[in-house]
């Protein structure tokens, strides 16, 4: 028990900081909505689509080998770190400079956008991200939680209040966007000097640790860049076949609804130190079982409760606007599809011990490329019948073939021991309360009677003392950890 205590408890402490640097872009949709037409709207998430997919190319499957031969206690950590952090510096410095060098090509033929010095600023925040997000996962093995945790804040508020400050001030527009993550990323960066200081000095650059960094991130790279084009080429299909308009109300709605993928990306970081420290444990398929069990069906509690209070959400007045602006309300629609293709890549992420400790990362590119290739296919076929709706069940359509291919071959490889009728079941039974829900007019009275009768239903059909088994099962494994 007591390493599923440890899991939770740093899921928790770790998983609020990543929480709060992915959310940068969320807190910002109020200003998105209010400041900008849906027109610019696109063009920012266009821009950010493209910071993802840069991101990739400037971590090349990095991250997961310096965690995976890190953790290794055989192995010399200082000249691995040294070896790391300097082969990524080096990387990065040459992929930012190309991206400068080249700003007005990919600007005007890659990615059709108006302001060649957006992919400038984009250069920077891509150099400053790189380098401090790998001292910030080697601040995370070493389980520094306070100062991961500060450093995270810290990054918020400034990219926060740069941007709101920039464009309602100074009506830098889309620049003032821009400049104020930039500005996030760079405190980061400078927050995080004494420990890229403490990395570079220790240990040496071993030529041999690099290629045994590179033979084991490389082919994570495809993997990777395979659920960037699940991710984000919706983005760009709209674009290309709808405009820059319809970008921005489909991505207020995604963003909404990755609300799951926050807390995938927090649970995460935990899970995948967790399951390769206890793997070779006799009982850890059922470990990991019902730790994916409780994870799931946390996930399909909450997006029921969020469908219900999305409509709510969206309306509330600040000021003279709205939380987010009418213009965007159509978004609505996409959002509950959004966070269940979420559900079904967190089903994904559970059964991902199965590729690492029994080494098939090679079948990754092929899980995620699978999903990249029938979600291209249906985009180009469901956007031109059912415009920004059809984007939506492109991707959840994607995401379920790729859990149920990884599912198929886990079973295989090593068995994953969630409950997965109950699952299934709980599943089953938010689908149809959305779906009631879809059919009402959407008041503030109707989502207050919908969440007591979803909640009701589900005490009535796991009982109090299942849930109540639950509730003091994680209380102590984040209190006693």
């Amino acid at each position: 028990m007591q390493p599923i205590k440890q899991f939770w408890k740093n899921s928790a402490i770790y998983g609020i900081g990543s929480i709060l640097v992915r959310a940068i872009s969320f807190f910002l949709l109020p200003l998105y909505t209010n400041a900008f037409t849906p027109s610019e709207t696109g063009y920012i998430f266009l821009v950010f689509t493209f910071i993802a997919f840069a991101q990739i190319i400037y971590s090349y499957g990095q991250d997961s080998a310096f965690l995976q031969f890190y953790k290794q206690d055989s192995i010399d950590k200082d000249s691995i770190g040294r070896t790391s952090l300097l082969l990524l510096i080096t990387t990065s410095i040459i992929f930012s400079s190309v991206i400068i060098i080249f700003a007005d090509s990919i600007t005007n033929n890659i990615l059709n956008l108006e302001e060649g010095i957006w992919v400038i600023y984009c250069s920077g925040i891509l150099f400053f991200d790189a380098v401090s997000s790998r001292i910030m996962t080697l601040i995370r093995i070493q389980e520094h939680a306070l100062t991961y945790l500060i450093i995270s804040i810290l990054n918020v508020i400034a990219s926060l209040l740069t941007s709101y400050i920039l464009v309602i001030n100074y009506n830098f527009g889309i620049d003032g966007i821009l400049i104020g993550v930039l500005v996030g990323t760079i405190l980061r960066w400078v927050m995080l000097i004494p420990h890229q200081i403490e990395t570079l000095s220790k240990g040496t650059f071993s030529f041999i640790f690099a290629k045994k960094l590179l033979k084991f991130g490389l082919p994570f790279f495809p993997a990777a860049f395979f659920y960037l084009i699940l991710e984000m080429s919706d983005r760009y299909l709209l674009f290309w076949i709808l405009g820059p308009e319809a970008v921005g109300v489909y991505s207020i709605g995604y963003k909404l609804g990755s609300l799951a993928l926050f807390i995938i990306s927090a649970f995460n970081l935990g899970w995948q130190p967790f399951y390769i420290k206890i793997g070779k444990h006799k009982n850890a398929g059922a470990t990991f079982g019902k730790i994916g069990t409780i994870f799931l069906r946390s996930l399909i509690s909450l997006w029921g409760l969020i469908i219900f209070w999305t409509p709510c959400f969206m309306r509330i007045k600040v000021g003279e606007n709205h939380l987010i602006g009418e213009e965007f309300w159509a978004s609505e629609q996409i959002v509950s599809i959004i966070f269940l293709s979420y559900l079904f890549y967190a089903g994904y992420i559970i059964l991902m011990p199965s590729i690492y400790l029994i080494e098939k990362q090679n079948w990754s590119p092929i899980f995620r490329g699978t999903g990249a290739i029938i979600n291209i296919c249906l985009n180009l076929i469901f956007i031109k019948y059912w415009g920004l709706f059809g984007a939506a069940l492109a991707t959840l359509a994607a995401y379920i073939v790729m859990f149920t291919f990884i599912f198929y071959k886990s079973n295989q490889w090593l068995k994953i021991l969630c409950n997965w009728k109950s699952i299934g079941v709980h599943l089953t039974t938010t689908a149809v309360f959305i779906s009631l829900f879809g059919m009402t007019e959407k008041t503030f009275l109707i989502s207050v009677g919908f969440t007591f009768a979803y909640l009701g239903l589900l005490i009535l059909f796991q009982g109090k003392t299942k849930l109540y088994s639950n509730f003091k099962y994680l209380k102590s494994s984040f209190s006693d950890a």
